[in-house]
Parts: structure tokens; sequence; C-alpha cells
């Protein structure tokens, strides 16, 4: 067959929650929830499945994601195995069939360009299948079989719809209604075909983080040593009178315009001051330097951004419009910490600590 022989449009749109840049997700397709059809019609009469025109997939789909909230992604590669042959015959008078047509070994790749996602998770994106293997075998009445490898074939773009949504166990599930129709012509017959495929398609991944910035120089062992052999846990700071180490991280998105960035941190001395600040260089090439009973991590032009007392719990959050108070402009990258008092436990003995370091790199 040359053209566009039976392109199989199977959705694998996929967006969700991510940072203000784009992230790489892994989509597994639910093969049980993914129902498919085909039909077709051709020069000598409609395709007849055998023993059904129902056929199955399975595989998955790498989809760059971005926007927080849902705003928008791009297929960059999905690969998908038709798990049996698709079968049929055009039927002919007196129970006979003027031909017998055999698809099989069906592997096909799918992208697209970048695609939008409403407020609701709604999408519409527009994709080309183009078959990695197959083999399409037509055999005319009377006659030797016609064999096509349609490997490096690919249909026209074809446009659906379809959402995605975030499920309680916190993985994003993408549901989508299919729909894709290719004309080919047989060159060893001259048979030609409308071919449609119909179906659904759901597959999920999991969540990936929408912090907007990295952690680094943590009291871990990973990077200096602390003072005094208070070492914390992983990505935290070196560790207070609690036995563990403060551990600061961030919400929101690394947007000037937007300022809803929010810096937290936990295992905090309960009731007690913190200063959350910023500095332009990551010090000790991002080991840091021990300071107090913890390690400097931030330093070069500090600016203190806010003062927050921890609550009963041990954790404070900025409430301070974070990029303006930094004065900091899209491209710049900072570091942060958050240096608290640690007057009745501190296991060096200097009442004060800090926490790991933070990174976030601004966009406008």
């Amino acid at each position: 067959m040359n053209s566009t022989p039976l392109s199989l449009g199977l959705a694998v749109l996929a967006l969700t929650a991510a940072p203000a840049a784009a992230q790489d997700y892994t989509f597994n397709h639910i093969s049980s929830e993914n129902q498919w059809t085909w039909s077709a019609s051709t020069s000598l009469g409609t395709l007849v499945g055998q023993p059904n025109n129902n056929f199955d997939t399975q595989g998955t789909s790498s989809v760059s994601l971005s926007g927080s909230p849902f705003s928008g992604g791009e297929i960059t590669g999905a690969s998908q195995a038709v798990t049996s042959d698709l079968n049929g015959y055009i039927p002919g008078p007196f129970g006979i069939s003027f031909a017998d047509v055999n698809v099989s070994n069906l592997v096909f790749s799918i992208s697209t360009g970048p695609f939008t996602v409403d407020a609701s998770g709604n999408f519409t994106a527009d994709w080309v299948v183009l078959f990695e293997q197959g083999t399409l075998t037509v055999t005319p009445l009377g006659s030797g079989p016609s064999v096509t490898d349609l490997a490096g074939t690919f249909g026209p773009p074809s446009t659906n719809t379809g959402s995605v949504t975030i499920d309680s166990s916190g993985q994003v599930v993408i549901f989508s209604n299919q729909s894709a129709t290719f004309d080919f012509v047989d060159a060893g017959t001259g048979i030609s075909a409308n071919f449609t495929i119909t179906g659904t398609f759901r597959g999920t991944a999991d969540q990936i983080s929408t912090e907007p910035g990295v952690t680094f120089c943590s009291g871990d062992d990973s990077s200096s040593a602390c003072p005094c052999g208070n070492t914390g846990g992983a990505g935290e700071g070196c560790a207070n009178g609690s036995g563990s180490g403060a551990r600061l991280s961030a919400s929101g998105t690394a947007s000037v315009s937007a300022a809803d960035l929010v810096l937290s941190a936990e295992n905090l001395i309960p009731s007690q001051p913190g200063l959350y600040f910023q500095g332009n260089n990551a010090v000790n090439s991002g080991n840091g330097n021990p300071f107090g009973d913890g390690l400097r991590c931030a330093g070069g032009g500090v600016i203190r951004l806010q003062v927050r007392f921890a609550d009963s719990n041990g954790t404070s959050q900025t409430s301070a419009n974070i990029a303006a108070n930094g004065g900091v402009s899209a491209g710049d990258t900072k570091r942060y910490q958050i240096w608290y008092r640690d007057p009745n436990s501190s296991p060096c003995s200097t009442q004060f600590n800090l926490s790991n370091g933070y990174e976030i790199t601004w966009a406008s």
C-alpha cells in the first residue's frame, strides 16, 4: 500500500500541574480501559472485521508538560503496539470474499505540536501517527497476496479533545475520546479504502514535584560537614536541638510577575524567630561553610526578606512578596536560607542554626 494507511490515532495527549518550566512525564496506558474499534469502506465494498472490529494496544507516552495550574503540553514520543492482528474481508455475492485484509505486528508512534489546556483541564490537540513497523497483506479473490511494509508511513494530522485531572492518590490522569480517518490505495491491487479508528484512551503518570526551585547544600553529609557532627536528615540543614535539621522548600511559581512564591520551613524550634534571606552566590561551590550550628549556603549581596516566628509545630512560611523584596529580575538565579534561633538546646552551643540552601531561577 502507498499513501497513508490505517493510522491509529491513539490519544496520548498530556499535561499536568507543573512549575513554570516544562517537565517530562511518562504515561502508562491502561490497556483494559482503552477500548478501540475500526471501520472501513473500500472501492469493492465494506470491509468486515474477523472475528470483530475491536483491538487493544499497550505502551507508554513521553510528554513535556508545563504550567501551574495546567496550561500546556507537547507529545515528544509515544510508542504503541497493537496486541493482535487486524483482520477483515470484503464480502461478495454468494458468500465469496472479494479480498482478505490483514495487518500484523503493528507498532506506531505519535507526536504533536504544543497545545494549551483551559482552566477546567480540557484540551484540543492535533497529532501525527507514524508507523514504526507493521505488515499489510491484501489477498484478492483468485490472486496471490499483495504485501506492504508499513514502516515509515503516516496519517494526516487528526484533531481530538480530552481532559486531564489529578486523582486522590496524586497521579495525573489523562482521558480522551478519539477518532481518526485515513484514505489509502493498495498499489498491488488498486483497491482504495477509507479507514476510521474510534475509541477512548486513559493513561496515568506519577505527579512530578511542583516546587519552583531545587535544594542544595544540605547538612546530611552530602555537602560540607556540620560544625559538631550534628548531621541532619536527607535534604535538611544540620541538626538542631530537636534532633532534625530545618528543611527549606518553596511553593507557587518562580515568576516575578505572578508574585506567588512562598518560602516554607519545617523542623524549626517552636516559637523561635527565623530570618528568611536571599543571596547571589552558592557559598563554597554550593557546599557551604560552617556557621553557628549549621552551614552558610547563600551569600553575596545578602538581602533580608522577612522574619517569621515558628508555630508550635516548628513550621513557618513567608507572607511577603519574595521577588519584590529581593529585587529580582527575570533570568536571575538566587539562593535562599532561613537563619533561626535555637537558644535552649543548641547542639554546638552557638544558639542558632540554618536550613539547607534553596536555589531558584526566576522567570518573567
